[in-house]
């Protein structure tokens, strides 16, 4: 310890067949070293040249406290390598695993990004993503997370190969999703809580597209002491499950098919492109059989004015049939009377006739024989 190099760019040089190997001191609190294999010539040019030994510090005396080196940061040891000696750690953008296990899932997950992604899409503050890798130890690239939906505010949108927590000011996720599937649904169980809350991702969320894997399907979690509560259920018409996340300010829902995202601000469901696409042509299916059932009720109208016309001119021929055959009971009456009237004349006369003719033979038979009638008429 006492020939321990105290000067960061202290170099001990090896030979091999091809190139050298340098060692080079990471600091004098640490005595760590690290060998890179460069050769010769890029190490003469790289290393600076080494500056005289710091005397040691004086003994404290008998009886004090002794006074600790204050141990510097992962930056401050690395500031004083050359750059040639640090070696970058490289963090994947890809873990090898299929995004999702079945078309279900794979569907739900895009779905719930896509939804997301377009209601913050004006906003620059809020980055949205869905299966990106998520590192939150810096200097591990071994150590991660994948959520299916995630989404931070705060932090600027735009591309990412992955997401760094200590790149990010140290901000982890403000709300995740998981969509559960047979091959996740233990994991996202049993392990995931622990690390969303373990690295503060204010509400986790869980979804399951097929039943029988959650109970219930939608279920969401809020971190409170580093440990999740579950969120109530709200009772909304038409909504099997219902849930209010305060982090998103958003109601999710299950209606016993799909997964739904309800804006109590603008009072209306949001949907993904997918979503709006199939939404629009739902709309304009229901508006093609709403014009439909105008068409027929127009007609319908239009054959009840027509019946209704039909049943007027029925009811008028019916008056005027009535009209008539009342006129024809009152002539026939006229007709009646006046024959009545007529028979009674003509009986009148006839009686009178008679009674004439009656005077008259009497007048007759009282005349002597041989004379003639009064009237000038024989017999």
């Amino acid at each position: 310890n006492a020939e321990r190099p105290t000067h960061a760019s202290a170099l001990e040089e090896t030979v091999s067949s091809d190139a050298r190997v340098a060692a080079v001191y990471c600091g004098r609190d640490t005595g760590r070293f690290r060998e890179v294999p460069m050769p010769l010539k890029q190490i003469r040019q790289a290393a600076p040249q080494p500056s005289p030994v710091e005397p040691a510090p004086p003994r404290p005396p008998p009886g004090s406290s002794p006074q600790f080196p204050v141990v510097p940061t992962r930056s401050e040891r690395t500031s004083a390598i050359p750059a040639p000696f640090i070696e970058e750690i490289n963090y994947p953008s890809y873990d090898g695993l299929p995004m999702a296990d079945n078309t279900d899932q794979a569907f739900d997950m895009s779905s719930a990004y896509h939804t997301l992604l377009d209601f913050f899409w004006e906003r620059n503050d809020v980055f949205v993503a869905t299966n990106l890798l998520v590192y939150y130890r810096e200097g591990d690239n071994t150590t991660r997370v994948t959520p299916d939906v995630m989404v931070a505010f705060g932090r600027p949108s735009g591309y990412r190969g992955s997401y760094k927590v200590w790149e990010e000011g140290n901000h982890p996720p403000d709300w995740v999703l998981e969509v559960a599937s047979e091959g996740t649904v233990d994991v996202d169980v049993n392990e995931k809580p622990d690390i969303y809350g373990g690295i503060g991702v204010p509400e986790y969320w869980q979804y399951d597209p097929t039943g029988g894997l959650l109970n219930p399907r939608l279920q969401g979690w809020r971190l409170n002491s580093l440990k999740y509560t579950e969120l109530p259920q709200v009772p909304v018409a038409g909504a099997e499950i219902a849930i209010y996340s305060e982090v998103l300010g958003l109601r999710l829902e299950f209606d016993g098919e799909e997964l739904r995202f309800w804006d109590p601000v603008e009072e209306q469901y949001l949907y993904s492109p997918l979503g709006a696409q199939r939404a629009r042509r739902e709309s304009d299916q229901a508006r093609r059989e709403e014009q439909q059932r105008r068409h027929e009720a127009e007609q319908a109208r239009h054959e009840a004015e027509r019946a209704r016309r039909e049943e007027q001119q029925r009811r008028h021929e019916a008056e005027q049939g009535q009209r008539e055959a009342e006129q024809a009971r009152h002539e026939a009456e006229q007709a009646r009377r006046e024959a009545e009237r007529l028979a009674q004349a003509l009986k009148a006369r006839v009686e009178a006739s008679e009674r004439r003719e009656q005077a008259l033979r009497a007048s007759i038979a009282d005349l002597p024989a041989g004379s003639q009638p009064p009237d000038g008429s024989e017999d």
